[in-house]
Formats: structure tokens, C-alpha cells, sequence
């Protein structure tokens, strides 16, 4: 417990190391490369004992040690009961289909200058495409909803890990914080099927 407390006054003290507004810009910037100073991957330490002896060693350890195998051996009662639910149909007479307006709703929410996921599509390039071809990204996201899909391309990110203050000569995989920048068509279907649920936004005719 303690060495879960010490690791989020870390992570907290990071997080407001900039005197902008919003809290969240210096780790946005580094994240997107837009400060000159970029993390360099160092040796690490494993479990054995033994140290990376290269990036590639390197990478592959943090891989495992922040996005552990998903191994069905390995499942609890609850992750089993997950996994058999989806594979229930999911087709649903109380699913909605979204509207152009939930949409346009969604997709302004998001800051325009944040970085994008590795397709290089800002939500301002994605509003855009939505102002002249609603039609099309409407029945897009609407056919997601009816399948019960998100893409798989949609799923992936850039991973850029950055370095926890004053863990610079640390040698253990927890030094670095891992920043995952995601697609935006993917956080815009995420938002639709979450929010807006919540939400229960009121729509103009």
C-alpha cells in the first residue's frame, strides 16, 4: 500500500509540474513530441536478476511488465463471466442508433490540439470530414453499435514512456509512466456508447 501511495504522489507531482492552466499540457507535449527533450530507454532490471542488454531487450521487458498476457488459465470467477457474455448476440430492441447530432456533440468536445493516435487524425481533421460527409460517419459508428464492434484499428496506440521525476537513474520498469495516445474515431465511439448513456443529452430537431 505504501509503495502504491508513493507512486501516485509521484505520478501527482509530474502531473502538476506545469504552471499552464491545465495540468495536462506538459505531459500532452512530451507525449507528441513537441519538447526537444525525449525519454531514452535504459537498462533495466528483470525479475532474475539479470539486466536488458539492448532497446529491443528493453522494450520487451517493459511490454511485459505493463500489458501482462491475457491468459484465460489465469481468469477469476468475474473474468469468465466476461468472457462468456460477449459472446451473447448483441443485438439490442432498446439500442438507439445515434444521431448526427450526438455525434457533432461528441466530437467537439474534444481539444483539437491534443495529439492524435497513430493514423495522424486530430478531431479537427475528423469534425471536418464529419461537416462535409455526416452521413457517412453517422452510419459508421450507427453499424458499430448494431455489430457490438470497435475496430481493431481503433484499438491501437502510440505508447511513449516518460521518465518519473527523480527516478532518472533508477534501473526498475516502473520508473517510466506509460502515455497511450489513441485513436480519436475510436475515443469518439468509446464516448457514444459510454457517455451519452449517461448523459442523456437533449437532442435539437
Amino acid at each position: 500500500m505504501k509503495l502504491k501511495d508513493e507512486k501516485f504522489k509521484s505520478w501527482q507531482k509530474y502531473c502538476t509540474s506545469t504552471e499552464e492552466s491545465n495540468p495536462w499540457n506538459a505531459i500532452d507535449k512530451t507525449a507528441s513530441g513537441k519538447l526537444r527533450s525525449k525519454t531514452c530507454l535504459t537498462t533495466l532490471q528483470q525479475p532474475d536478476g539479470t539486466f536488458t542488454l539492448d532497446t529491443e531487450g528493453t522494450t520487451k521487458y517493459m511490454l511485459d511488465y505493463f500489458v501482462p498476457e491475457d491468459n484465460e488459465t489465469n481468469d477469476s470467477a468475474v473474468h469468465k463471466q466476461i468472457r462468456e457474455q460477449v459472446k451473447e448476440p448483441v443485438d439490442n430492441e432498446d439500442d438507439k442508433p445515434f444521431s448526427r447530432e450526438e455525434i457533432a456533440f461528441v466530437l467537439k468536445k474534444f481539444n483539437p490540439k491534443k495529439a492524435p493516435g497513430e493514423n495522424g487524425l486530430t478531431s479537427e481533421i475528423l469534425l471536418r470530414v464529419f461537416g462535409n460527409f455526416p452521413s457517412f460517419l453517422t452510419e459508421l459508428y450507427n453499424k458499430c453499435l448494431k455489430e457490438g464492434c470497435f475496430p481493431r484499428q481503433w484499438k491501437k496506440s502510440i505508447i511513449v514512456p516518460i521518465v518519473k521525476p527523480g527516478k532518472e537513474v533508477n534501473r526498475d520498469a516502473s520508473k517510466y509512466q506509460l502515455i497511450s495516445l489513441l485513436n480519436v474515431a475510436g475515443k469518439v465511439l468509446d464516448r457514444l456508447m459510454t457517455e451519452l448513456c449517461i448523459m442523456c443529452i437533449p437532442v435539437l430537431v
